[in-house]
């Protein structure tokens, strides 16, 4: 189960599957063709109580509920289930027009089919690999099993770069949330819920507030426009006297802000993914990356900031410097809490040797500043899937580099002013 395949089936189901969830008495039977757990199963989106899930693949194996003798003949009648899933499946049946026939006739009309399948990538034999798809597969699919596509979209992230679609027995429109509220963005933030955590636990160094570090930017840099991703308070919005767009999909503004600024209620991922604000076209000069705190969401948020920068574009992302290994786990235990987003400086040396990266020693959690983006690049699109594969399941603490902060540069000494000059420059 690779990383983009879990996170567009999160999105098939908060397109389609929570309303039906809203409307429904009971939970919802859903049944995961080919669903195994590999590396992780989209049982993790389907549980109780909201649904009856079931797996159904052609071997024994973690997760799976019904074992086929024939892989071409679910032994269900039809109209059995709310929905049926399947990915990564498709390219490994041979006759995948017989199996997908299948799993709509076991489809109620007024339910759906959530469909994904890689579009490129590498041989992966499991045991065949047969095929790859592009749009117009699905929709000859449609016309063969005689059913309807009611959306589709192709992922541009590889190697995989998978094709998603909802097919339903009946026509219907395709759907788009009406707010993209995030339980994840609520759950995960920077204000401490619970009780309070042991004071040798919220340790934290720096030569400067990273306020008074993003302060100094907005002084030297005097940016035409600017991005953050990430509000909270408001107190880093604030500081912008430009025009100035805020994005976070749970914002508790408490600051004045200036009548510039605007503040988008949506997850980072729907506000790049929609395209629909003006400032995506604008090249903002400076941008602040302080969203959830893991290593998979900031780069996103970078790759996404990188696509609509210009040369001269400078982006400033918080939380790379946890000062205690215990600050800097994917579930939160503290009170300043940087996540392991501190992988991201370690990813970008790696596979963007073209950036620059300045470690900035700003307190409480430290700072990373980015330079020289290239938009056309996609190296990190093209490699998202392996990327995230190998940061996020690797669970080992940050090194001592990190926690002593190795190579971090003063934020009020000349090294840093001679950087912010030369980007004003640009």
């Amino acid at each position: 189960m690779h990383a983009s395949s879990m996170e567009n089936m999160r999105e098939c189901h908060r397109r389609y599957a929570a309303d039906m969830v809203a409307k429904a008495s009971s939970p919802l039977k859903i049944v995961d063709i080919g669903g195994a757990d590999v590396n992780g199963s989209y049982a993790d989106l389907f549980g109780k109580p909201d649904f009856d899930y079931l797996a159904v693949d052609l071997e024994p194996g973690p997760g799976v509920g019904v074992v086929l003798d024939d892989p071409y003949a679910l032994p269900f009648p039809d109209d059995a289930f709310d929905l049926v899933i399947s990915g990564q499946m498709l390219e490994h049946c041979e006759m995948f027009w017989l199996s997908f026939a299948e799993m709509m006739r076991v489809t109620k009309s007024d339910g759906y089919l959530f469909l994904i399948a890689p579009s490129s990538g590498p041989i992966h034999r499991h045991p065949v690999d047969c095929y790859r798809f592009y749009p117009d597969a699905y929709r000859a699919l449609a016309k063969y099993a005689d059913c309807h596509l009611v959306d589709l979209w192709r992922d541009r992230r590889g190697p995989w770069n998978d094709l998603v679609g909802i097919f339903s027995k009946t026509k219907q429109k395709a759907k788009r949330p009406k707010t993209s509220d995030d339980s994840a963005a609520k759950a995960i933030n920077n204000r401490f819920v619970g009780s309070r955590p042991p004071p040798e636990l919220s340790a934290a160094q720096g030569e400067s507030r990273y306020l008074d570090v993003l302060a100094m930017l907005h002084k030297e840099l005097e940016p035409q426009s600017y991005l953050e991703i990430g509000v909270r308070e408001g107190k880093s919005l604030a500081l912008a006297d430009c025009e100035a767009v805020g994005v976070d999909p749970d914002p508790d503004v408490t600051a004045t802000l200036s009548e510039k600024a605007e503040i988008v209620r949506q997850t980072s991922d729907d506000f790049f993914g929609w395209k629909e604000h003006p400032i995506l076209e604008a090249q903002p000069d400076l941008v602040f990356i302080d969203g959830m705190h893991l290593f998979e969401n900031v780069l996103r948020d970078f790759m996404h900031v990188e696509e609509i920068a210009g040369p001269h574009t400078l982006v400033v992302i918080d939380d790379v410097l946890p000062n205690l290994a215990e600050q800097a786990t994917r579930e939160r235990n503290t009170g300043a809490w940087a996540g392991d987003v501190w992988k991201i400086y370690d990813c970008l040396k790696r596979f963007r040797p073209d950036l620059q990266l300045t470690l900035v020693n700003s307190w409480p959690t430290g700072l990373l500043v980015v330079g020289r983006l290239k938009p056309k690049n996609r190296m990190l699109w093209q490699k998202y899937n392996p990327i995230v594969g190998q940061y996020v399941h690797n669970d080992r603490p940050p090194p001592e580099t990190v926690l002593n902060r190795t190579g971090a540069i003063s934020p009020n000494g000349e090294e840093f002013l001679t950087i912010l000059r030369s980007h004003k420059r640009a």
